[in-house]
């Protein structure tokens, strides 16, 4: 049974040195509660942070615009209109890009932005220092600087308005990159300044100079190009949806009336290139059409004389009406002998086939448009009676005698109605030949007309074009005049600049937000991180998770500072540490109820074990137990030199023989507390020997005999091998840790010799707890009126 409980325990073990824990709600609220001071401190300064931040940016405010993209009939659905037109050009493999996108693109071009810029003489900005932050000043500035040189390299200066006839020039810099010039000098309204990078004049605006007077005003000047670089990125435009030719044009600046007029801007600069590129076009053709009207005037005047000449040198008037009687005629007969050849060609492509097939099963190609309707009454009832034999072929033999009898009735009607064919055919010939000559005669007649006549009809064809052209050249004109006249862009402003006048950036809120949460979340990261990457033993957590080891109670952290050899147990007291001796007295017998000898160690120095022991052992001698207190580090001898009993009579006498009786080495130091104590003695060149020697249990029992409680302050355990030979006499181990002092992968360790009894009902007091002493430790009901109101004031401020 006892190999499985090592078994299970050695799993747990493994099992609970791997991952750390995660961090729990409950942490985290204990981690706050433990440091709320420095949550506080951290809060303070991101919120003053955020403050300060807020304070050095301007306000950003939004505006749009929407507009309406129509197509050149003026109607908005312009982009359905194209549909087809997109649709058939992708279908030949061309990509249609859309319309509208086409114009979201140009409102927010470069070359617009220029445009705007320089009407709006952006590269000129004028700003006053308000608090912490630069304040843009746009229409309410006291005056406008009208540079008179060209643009050579950014400048900016220090204007202060000294009087209403002028100002002083401070600060100033220019060059690329700035450099800062001493140049200074005054400034009178109106007049020129000449100054290193420019000669300019300041202009004060009517009725605005007064609210400035004595303030400094800085004045900046950058090229056009980068005050268009400025405000191509503050707009932005879009469709407002794909199913609309709706267009959003949206601003952010500093300036509300700035934003507004720079989205009119845009919008009458767009206007004006729409309206530039339509008047364009109209002028190329106005021209053109100018120069072509001239030409054909003058054309149309020489064919109109060439006419008068004609009609008055040949003495003819009207040629028209007779060529145009044999013109009919002529195309008259014409249709008459294509008819007749037509006939014709039918007729002896039957002949042809007759002759070819003349015997066989097949029937005669029915040829419409034959006009013998007795031909065709013969090749009809032929080719129902070949039907009917070659249905009656499918049923009977051929040498039936019906079959025999009607296919020599059929072989008579086939050489009649060739006969009748070839007949026809040399009526036909007749009618084509017949139908030639009309027309040949009637295309000599039309032939034998003067050549004058037909001069007259080429000139009168050649008038009439030149006619047509003219007139139409000149409508042209008129159209393209009225075009001229009331040229509009195909847009339409739907909505006027507009928009909250409330801020969209900095947004004050969400910054004191986010200020409030990192204030919360740097400290609780940075204490969160100090608790990952301490690997010391930070409480009864950490042991209880990690060994099996009981844990006898926790000594709290003191806020004053306390010698290792002061006694802090006192009937009299009722504060956090001394209960905490009180409460390891008490759990004492649950661990071993019989045990008289308890030894102290530690893993290390310096964990507060001589501290422990002392106050460990008053508290015993409180309940009236007579106690002694045995200085078994007999190397560096600590408690002995703490309690200035550093003789050389000592426990090393009693072990090395040189006394036989213990009860003369016992100093009584603490009447009141029932406490002797045994000190080390002097210093021995064979410690560890005088320790293995049976004098030890001897020197216990003695004592044993004369006391209740034999306490023995012990070497560290991990230092030196005393404590596992002193061991041997102890019922109780005791083995002190202290908080943030031993690194928490020596847990295991520890666990194995418990598990292995290296020590003798081996149990754990934690020293200098420090996180949980307000929470799951003492101080509950406990301690002076002083400490309990400071604790319940702690306790009210924390809940509030």
């Amino acid at each position: 049974m006892e190999v499985n409980n090592n078994t299970a325990i050695r799993s747990r073990q493994r099992k609970n040195t791997g991952i750390e824990e995660p961090i729990t709600l409950r942490d985290i609220f204990d981690t706050f509660l433990d440091n709320w001071i420095w949550f506080v401190i951290s809060i303070i300064i991101w919120l003053a942070a955020a403050r300060l931040y807020l304070a050095t940016k301007s306000n950003i405010y939004q505006r749009q615009a929407v507009m309406l993209v129509k197509d050149d009939n003026g109607a908005s659905g312009g982009r359905r209109s194209n549909i087809s037109t997109d649709a058939l050009m992708q279908l030949n493999g061309v990509l249609a890009g859309s319309s509208v996108k086409n114009e979201v693109y140009i409102l927010h071009s470069f070359q617009l932005a220029q445009e705007v810029a320089k009407v709006l003489q952006l590269d000129v900005m004028y700003s006053i220092r308000s608090g912490l932050r630069n304040v843009s000043l746009y229409k309410n500035r006291p005056f406008s600087v009208d540079f008179m040189t060209e643009f050579s390299a950014p400048a900016s200066l220090m204007l202060t308005i000294d009087s209403e006839r002028g100002g002083t020039i401070t600060n100033v810099k220019f060059g690329d990159p700035i450099e800062k010039s001493d140049f200074t000098t005054t400034v009178e309204w109106g007049k020129v300044t000449k100054t290193p990078f420019g000669d300019f004049v300041v202009t004060p605006i009517e009725g605005q100079l007064e609210p400035f007077m004595g303030l400094t005003i800085r004045v900046q000047r950058i090229s056009v190009e980068d005050a268009a670089i400025i405000l191509y990125n503050k707009v932005t435009s879009s469709e407002i949806d794909k199913e609309s030719t709706l267009v959003r044009i949206t601003c952010t600046d500093t300036s509300i009336k700035r934003a507004d007029d720079i989205l009119n801007g845009l919008l009458d600069a767009y206007k004006r290139s729409i309206i530039d590129d339509k008047n364009q076009i109209a002028k190329s053709t106005a021209d053109f059409i100018e120069d072509r009207i001239a030409l054909i005037h003058s054309e149309l005047s020489e064919v109109e004389g060439k006419i008068a000449d004609f009609k008055q040198n040949s003495g003819m008037v009207d040629f028209k009406a007779s060529s145009e009687a044999y013109i009919a005629q002529s195309n008259t007969a014409r249709q008459r002998t294509i008819q007749a050849e037509t006939q014709y060609a039918m007729i002896e492509y039957l002949v042809d086939y007759l002759t070819q097939n003349s015997t066989g099963n097949n029937l005669i190609p029915t040829m419409g448009g034959i006009n013998d309707a007795g031909i065709a009454s013969q090749i009809v009832n032929y080719n129902q009676l070949m039907l009917t034999r070659n249905r009656l072929a499918e049923n009977t033999s051929e040498t039936s005698p019906t079959i025999q009898d009607m296919d020599r009735n059929l072989s008579q009607m086939r050489t009649a109605v060739l006969a009748s064919l070839k007949g026809y055919s040399a009526s036909l010939k007749l009618q084509v030949n017949k139908a030639k000559a009309e027309e040949a005669g009637l295309m000599g007649n039309l032939q034998a007309m003067p050549k004058k006549e037909k001069q007259v009809i080429d000139i009168a064809r050649e008038q009439t074009i030149k006619d047509a052209l003219y007139t139409f050249l000149l409508n042209k004109r008129e159209e393209t005049a009225l075009q001229l006249a009331i040229t509009e862009a195909n847009i339409r402003i739907v909505e006027q600049p507009f928009g909250s006048r409330s801020p969209i950036a900095p947004r004050t809120k969400v910054i004191t937000l986010i200020a409030l949460i990192l204030g919360i979340l740097v400290p609780l990261l940075f204490f969160q991180m100090r608790k990952i990457l301490d690997t010391t033993v930070r409480g009864r957590k950490d042991i209880e998770k990690f060994t099996t080891i009981p844990i006898l109670g926790e000594v709290p952290h003191s806020q004053t500072g306390i010698r290792d050899s002061e006694i802090v147990v006192d009937g009299d007291k009722d504060d956090i540490l001394a209960e905490a001796f009180r409460l390891i007295r008490f759990n004492m017998p649950f661990i071993n109820k019989d045990a008289r000898v308890i030894m102290l160690t530690s893993t290390m120095p310096g964990e507060g074990k001589t501290f422990i022991s002392g106050n460990f052992a008053a508290a015993l001698g409180l309940t009236g137990k007579k106690v002694v207190l045995i200085d078994a580090d007999i190397r560096k001898r600590t408690r002995s030199r703490l309690s200035s009993m550093e003789g050389k009579y000592g426990l090393t006498s009693y072990l090395s023989g040189a006394i036989d009786d213990v009860s003369r080495l016992v100093v009584t130091k603490n009447k009141e507390y029932n406490l002797d104590i045994l000190p080390a003695g002097a210093m021995a060149p064979n410690p560890t020997e005088l320790l293995m020697s049976d004098r030890l249990e001897q020197c216990v029992e003695e004592l044993k005999k004369l006391y209740d409680y034999v306490i023995i302050d012990n070497v560290p355990a991990q230092v030196v091998a005393d404590a596992g030979i002193v061991n041997r006499v102890a019922d109780l181990t005791i083995y002190v840790l202290r908080e943030t002092k031993v690194d928490r992968r020596y847990l295991p360790e520890l666990e194995r010799l418990h598990q292995e009894k290296k020590f003798n009902h081996l149990c754990i007091i934690i020293n200098d707890s420090r996180s949980r002493n307000n929470r799951y430790g003492y101080g509950y009901g406990y301690g002076t009126k002083e400490e309990k109101k400071s604790l319940w004031s702690k306790l009210f401020r924390r809940k509030k």
